[in-house]
């Protein structure tokens, strides 16, 4: 069995098709863990998510699918607002920051289907995601946690952070500066580590922001959103050999 991260899908279901092509993705063979973020950004938020449930469905596997800060936004007009769903003025009015960043898409690709069958996406897809998951020492979250209080206190007092802290990445990065500052300067081979966990994968903050349009291994922190969301780069990261494929 494979274990397959797939990043920030952001509604592009081109993206996500082309990338488990890339990847060979058999369903026999394979298992996801989705990072968050599969909706808000390009047109078919709808049928990424109907993708993602017929891998569900079809596989032996256990498939993780975690919670992204754009999927709970999404979420909680499902649940706090559904009755005035199609009334886009209010919907749009309500909640602008959300329809402009990216929940416009969302809320149009929704739209073409009956409310039976966004309200299935809701119970079986949307309800089910998780603030996160541990297999192995491996951690995986969608953005990150306080550096100064760690995963499991953040996850206590504060567990919302968990879908928009940005400062493990930024952490990361550092580190992954400095060690290659070190290789150079002084030949030495360095890999800082955050925490105790052997790997932390984390989305939610485009690598291309930082000049990097394929993933890296900063620290033990393994980034997968290469900017699907308006580069359109998506990546999958294999788990098990630590290699990547893209939709590119």
């Amino acid at each position: 069995m494979r274990t397959l991260v797939i990043g920030d899908i952001h509604g592009n279901l081109d993206a996500l098709n082309k990338a488990l092509r890339n990847a060979n993705f058999n369903i026999e063979t394979d298992r996801i863990i989705g990072i968050g973020d599969y909706v808000d950004g390009w047109e078919n938020s709808f049928e990424v998510v109907r993708t993602l449930l017929e891998i569900k469905n079809q596989s032996k596997f256990e498939n993780i699918f975690l919670l992204g800060n754009h999927d709970k936004m999404f979420l909680d007009i499902l649940n706090h607002d559904f009755e005035n769903f199609r009334n886009e003025r209010y919907i749009k009015s309500k909640y602008p920051n959300w329809y402009i960043q990216g929940g416009k898409s969302t809320y149009e690709s929704y739209l073409k289907y009956d409310d039976e069958f966004i309200i299935t996406h809701k119970k079986i897809f949307f309800d089910e995601l998780k603030y996160y998951y541990l297999d192995q020492n491996k951690l995986f979250i969608h953005a990150g946690f306080d550096l100064k209080i760690g995963f499991e206190e953040t996850l206590k007092q504060k567990k919302e952070e968990l879908l928009w802290d940005r400062s493990l990445n930024y952490e990361s990065l550092q580190l992954w500066h400095k060690d290659n500052n070190l290789k150079i300067k002084n030949n030495l081979t360095k890999k800082s580590k955050i925490g105790k966990y052997d790997k932390i994968y984390i989305g939610h903050t485009p690598t291309t922001l930082s000049g990097f349009d394929k993933p890296q291994y900063m620290a033990n922190v393994i980034n997968v959103d290469q900017g699907c969301k308006r580069k359109g780069i998506l990546t999958i990261w294999d788990d098990d050999i630590d290699t990547f494929y893209q939709n590119i």
